[in-house]
């Protein structure tokens, strides 16, 4: 194997470790407080390491932002494009979402809550800006389409697909703000609560019984039924 070969996912490994601290300090202390000597002293490396991959510190904050909602883009479309019914598919996206937000919280708490008002007054950061809250877009685009098929076959609330999808996805993305993951918490337990809450927002849509529901959502049976 080239030397070439071997070095890109080196580099690529160094990054992913370099955007997870960055997360972890952005969620703990917000953007003002976040340096790049921070990041540097909490992966125990020099500033070099990280100007290496970033030239500034708002280029590390957005490609956090972009690498959480490339994480839940590739995870979540397979479902909302796969077969299924409206219930199953919204179900299946739901907790999928919500899995990845409770075990990734630094990364997904950066964009989903964003921060990105502290770098309003930057012009250089219009266009990166833009280019996250596209990304954030056409995300909730897929829940929207999802949420308006199941409109139109009867299984949801008859509402304007914006009104129903914005709460939906409020009630999911609300777990950055209130969940923390406890000291010698198990996986097990954190996938409970990840299936109680897209069940919690499934039933916020519903027009048929949570029983209907359940029988056409294995994902989320036992938490509807």
């Amino acid at each position: 194997m080239s030397e070439a070969a071997t070095s890109k996912p080196a580099s690529n490994e160094s990054r992913e470790e370099i955007l997870r601290a960055a997360a972890e300090l952005f969620m703990e202390f917000g953007y003002a407080a976040t340096s790049i000597d921070a990041v540097a002293e909490r992966l125990g490396a020099t500033k070099g390491r990280i100007y290496h991959h970033y030239a500034s510190k708002a280029d590390l904050f957005f490609d956090v932002q972009v690498a959480a909602m490339t994480r839940l883009s590739e995870e979540v479309e397979p479902i909302a494009r796969g077969g299924g019914s409206a219930i199953a598919r919204l179900s299946a996206m739901a907790l999928r979402h919500t899995q990845i937000i409770l075990t990734e919280l630094p990364m997904q708490k950066v964009a989903v809550q964003g921060l990105e008002r502290h770098l309003l007054g930057a012009s250089a950061a219009t266009k990166r800006l833009r280019s996250v809250v596209k990304m954030r877009d056409d995300y909730e685009a897929l829940f929207a389409e999802v949420i308006d098929e199941g409109m139109r076959e009867g299984v949801f609330a008859d509402l304007p697909v914006k009104l129903a999808t914005k709460p939906f996805f409020g009630a999911l993305n609300w777990a950055t703000v209130w969940f923390s993951q406890r000291r010698l918490q198990s996986a097990e337990a954190i996938d409970d609560i990840a299936h109680a809450l897209a069940a919690f927002a499934l039933r916020g849509l519903l027009k048929v019984s949570p029983h209907e529901a359940a029988a056409q959502s294995p994902t989320l049976r036992d938490d509807l039924g």
